[in-house]
């Protein structure tokens, strides 16, 4: 068979993809990990809601943690769908994620600024530093597989950058649903150690991606 005929026979019968498709993969991906780490958190035996949930969604510092690991989530599924396509432009990290990042920073260093002396260890470190970017690198791990699940259906070609978005995606989800459990409230601790699980979860997609993209 020459190649004239080979294309003709590969060509025969296609079908048009509905506009939207990859993407709605994507979505269908994201939605079935953050499920998951939702039910890990609600039902793994050192996790569980935090216990004054009821008056945690009262205060400020409860809605500036989600929203800041919720709009690196959404900001990296922007990203991640741009990646998903063979003709991807080359990625700006630094222009996707300053935003979010650059506003945190600037609550925390107000904050900072007028708390005590003595509270300036409790402003950083918290209770709990030592476990919060393993438990948010955790749960993004559900969340990464239902992306590469998506990823792999699609024709990414920039497989180390739509693996990070993969992991940034993942890690921004998975510390989303690790805040439903953290009682920690100073955007320090946000800034430092969430974003260490952000990193991580980051680092460990862009790994991953060419290792589980390659087509």
């Amino acid at each position: 068979m020459n190649t004239e005929a080979l294309i003709a026979e590969l060509s025969t019968r296609l079908r048009p993809i509905p506009r939207g498709t990859p993407r709605t993969l994507l979505r269908n991906g994201l939605i079935a990990g953050a499920v998951a780490a939702g039910i890990a958190v609600l039902f793994w035996p050192s996790l569980g809601p935090r216990p004054d949930m009821a008056s945690a969604v009262t205060t400020a510092a409860f809605w500036i943690k989600m929203l800041y690991t919720a709009s690196i989530a959404a900001l990296g599924f922007v990203a991640l769908d741009r990646l998903s396509k063979p003709d991807a432009a080359a990625l700006h990290w630094s222009r996707l994620l300053w935003p979010p990042v650059a506003a945190l920073a600037a609550i925390a260093a107000m904050r900072w600024a007028v708390a005590p002396a003595s509270e300036s260890e409790a402003f950083w470190m918290g209770s709990s530093w030592w476990q919060c970017p393993t438990y948010v690198a955790a749960l993004a791990l559900p969340v990464f597989v239902g992306l590469m699940g998506a990823m792999t259906r699609l024709a990414p070609t920039r497989l180390r950058a739509a693996g990070a978005a993969a992991g940034l995606v993942s890690g921004g989800t998975g510390a989303t649903a690790y805040a439903l459990h953290c009682t920690e409230s100073s955007p320090g601790f946000v800034l430092l150690w969430y974003s260490l699980g952000l990193a991580a979860a980051t680092v460990l997609g862009a790994v991953a991606g060419p290792r589980l993209l390659r087509w």
